[in-house]
């Protein structure tokens, strides 16, 4: 008989994936409103104001999520058991 046991999932497995993976999470998320804004005028000839609303979307998203990150981080440090 083996006598490993199991470690149990950890219940806060999304905070773990965040604090190890925000970074990229908010670059990509800040970048997702640019890409749209770009193929949009590409695509269907939008007039360039589409691509300032997008640099501003992108601005605005990466910092929102940006800040989103430092507070889960800031939680995992000070709440969770380690």
């Amino acid at each position: 008989m083996d006598n490993e046991f199991e470690i149990p999932p950890s219940p806060y497995w999304m905070l773990q994936f965040i604090v190890k993976q925000g970074d990229w999470i908010a670059i990509a998320c800040g970048l997702l409103p640019l890409v749209a804004s770009v193929a949009l005028v590409a695509l269907y000839g939008l007039p360039s104001l589409v691509l300032v609303a997008g640099v501003v979307g992108s601005l605005f998203l990466f910092l929102l999520m940006r800040s989103f990150v430092e507070l889960v981080r800031v939680i995992v440090d000070m709440l969770l058991p380690k």
